[in-house]
């Protein structure tokens, strides 16, 4: 399914509403093709519809999980919806002893409009929603041959964790962790609409940190 992607770069990111479940959907099922067509199954690829991610969208924005710090944002350019992304408590039990308290969910922006700031704009809102609800770091898992959303995190400040902590297997797939020790920098992350899915980064490699003690 194509879509029609505005030429200018005005882009606007506001939480996400009931009312915004079809557009979440068409991106959500549109994004999921791009990114893991050759990546997954082709019965995997083909099984995400439209009509099962707006049901399951609209269900999910009308009764959002009460975590402390759950968002869900929609970001658009030139007033089209392009892209979206959600945060929440740490799911992972992995992570979370690591020290990643926070997560990042979820981020899909539509392959026509990648490297014009939108990704960015929604990983700037995400995090200043965790950091409000006083989370201190957040990570997130993204398919270890998902090469542009890696590229993407990478340049976004995310650091490609090492050991136990930074790798999971999913039946037949692995999935790479990254992860965000500082939550302020996301918070003003500057649009780089140069910064395209294709322009390399190096990787940079850390050992997970350690889960800090709360006092009682």
């Amino acid at each position: 399914m194509a879509a029609r992607i505005p030429k200018g770069h005005a882009v606007t990111v506001r939480r996400a509403g009931p009312e915004d479940a079809p557009a979440i959907a068409a991106i959500h099922v549109t994004a999921w093709h791009e990114t893991y067509t050759g990546l997954l199954p082709d019965t995997m690829i083909s099984a995400l519809t439209v009509e099962v991610r707006q049901a399951w969208w609209a269900q999910l924005l009308s009764n959002p999980p009460a975590t402390r710090g759950g968002a869900a944002y929609l970001a658009a350019l030139d007033g089209t919806p392009v892209g979206f992304g959600t945060c929440n408590a740490q799911r992972s039990d992995v992570l979370a002893a690591a020290g990643f308290d926070g997560e990042i969910s979820s981020l899909y922006v539509l392959r026509a409009a990648q490297g014009r700031g939108a990704g960015r704009a929604l990983m700037a809102r995400m995090a200043t929603r965790l950091l409000r609800a006083e989370y201190r770091a957040a990570g997130l898992w993204v398919l270890r041959e998902n090469a542009s959303g890696r590229r993407f995190y990478e340049g976004c400040g995310g650091t490609l964790l090492d050991g136990d902590a930074g790798l999971r297997v999913q039946g037949r797939f692995t999935e790479v962790a990254y992860g965000w020790r500082d939550l302020a920098p996301l918070t003003v992350l500057a649009p780089d609409p140069g910064l395209g899915p294709g322009a390399p980064r190096p990787a940079r490699r850390t050992a997970p940190p350690r889960a800090r003690a709360r006092g009682g």
